[in-house]
């Protein structure tokens, strides 16, 4: 073989390599692009928060991944109460101690990629001892560290000081803007939806909720039940001990409340002391039996005034059951009257009878824009108290 046909081959070879070089680099960009594109997306914290610690791990075939937020008020964990990690080499923990995380990064706000020490593991990976290897993210939002994301392997060369640092760089920047966007538009979202004094939903909520609870029950043909709840003599309250003590009942009736409820019902603050329940898929007799649950357990507990006096609290409860009525969907603001004025009228009932007390009262089904029959029948489910 002659000179100049070695010389084309190394060229040819050097080429090929480029080549592929360049091919996986625009593969790396497609998919970095892929993945901002589904960050970008999320406008709910829950959904996020997937997209980091399940699709970053499949994405990058990761052995672990880890999020800590940098949360001193608690306001990202009150918007994922309900929210349950993945636990499949996923961490996902929140911190009050900002000068931790800053100690983590301590040549500036810069990727870290490291074989780390078990002081690093322990803080970044708990419970993966196996990870040899490892980039820790700082994110950051105006010069502050929101939090920090931890990418794991197994692999002691996965990361080490040669790779270079320019996409997850970019990557971490944009992560930090997702966190802060769905923080803030979750809060606005609360803000608008839940009572403060009370921390449930407000009256505005429960209206919109009523009409998607009563369409989802008419297609999938499961009846629907209110409970109406109102605190007894609680102008007595007010009057006797402070609306200081008066705003301390209510926050606590209501969590007191919600502790009696599924994850699928819904709980609303519907006006001054009366608080508003749907409970899908609840048939009348159940929903009488969890009406009765919630008054006996208020009932127990003792509250006390800002000059430490005890004092005890009653609920009379309204009970409405609305069955599927297989209708067009325009009709559900004609269902949705009849029931909450069926569960009002029975509190109202249940007061007039003694208070401390669950009344039900049946509903019967009407034609749009014709008013409900009021006169159902009532059936007072526990012994009259003296007040």
């Amino acid at each position: 073989m002659n000179p100049f046909e070695k010389e084309n081959r190394s060229l040819k070879r050097t080429l090929h390599v480029l080549i592929s070089k360049a091919e996986r680099n625009q593969d790396i960009l497609r998919t970095f692009q892929d993945i901002e594109l589904r960050l970008l997306s999320c406008n709910r914290l829950t959904d996020l928060l997937d997209m980091l610690l399940i699709n970053l791990k499949e994405y990058f075939r990761l052995d672990a991944i880890s999020l800590i937020l940098f949360d001193p008020e608690q306001t990202a964990r009150g918007l994922i109460e309900d929210y349950t990690p993945p636990d499949n080499g996923q961490h996902l923990d929140f911190t009050e101690n900002y000068q931790a995380l800053k100690d983590l990064y301590p040549k500036g706000d810069y990727p870290l990629l490291l074989n780390p020490n078990e002081e690093v593991k322990t803080f970044a990976f708990p419970d993966r001892q196996h990870i040899m290897s490892c980039a820790l993210l700082p994110l950051v939002r105006q010069g502050i560290i929101i939090g920090s994301l931890h990418l794991g392997s197994s692999d002691s060369q996965r990361y080490n000081k040669n790779v270079a640092t320019d996409y997850i760089q970019h990557l971490a920047s944009v992560i930090s803007v997702c966190i802060e966007n769905c923080v803030s538009q979750e809060t606005l979202r609360r803000l608008s939806i839940i009572d403060m004094l009370t921390k449930v939903n407000n009256r505005r909520s429960f209206d919109q909720e009523l009409l998607r609870e009563l369409s989802r029950a008419n297609r999938n043909q499961y009846p629907l039940s209110c409970l109406f709840i109102d605190l007894d003599y609680f102008k007595r309250i007010n009057d006797t001990y402070g609306h200081q003590t008066g705003d301390r009942v209510l926050n606590q009736a209501a969590q007191a409340i919600k502790k009696q409820l599924r994850k699928t019902d819904f709980i609303a603050r519907y006006g001054g002391e009366e608080f508003a329940v749907l409970l899908p898929a609840c048939l009348n007799n159940r929903a009488v039996q969890v009406a009765e649950a919630i008054r006996t357990r208020l009932r127990s507990i003792t509250f006390r005034s800002d000059e430490d006096e005890a004092f005890k609290v009653t609920l009379s409860v309204g009970v409405a059951t609305c069955e599927p009525i297989g209708s067009p969907e325009e009709n559900l603001v004609n269902s949705a009257h009849q029931l909450v004025a069926c569960a009002d009228k029975a509190v109202y009932q249940a007061k007039s009878l003694g208070r401390d007390r669950v009344i039900y009262m049946p509903i019967n089904h009407i034609k749009p824009q014709k008013q409900p029959d009021m006169d159902a029948s009532l059936l007072a489910l526990t012994p009259n108290h003296s007040h």
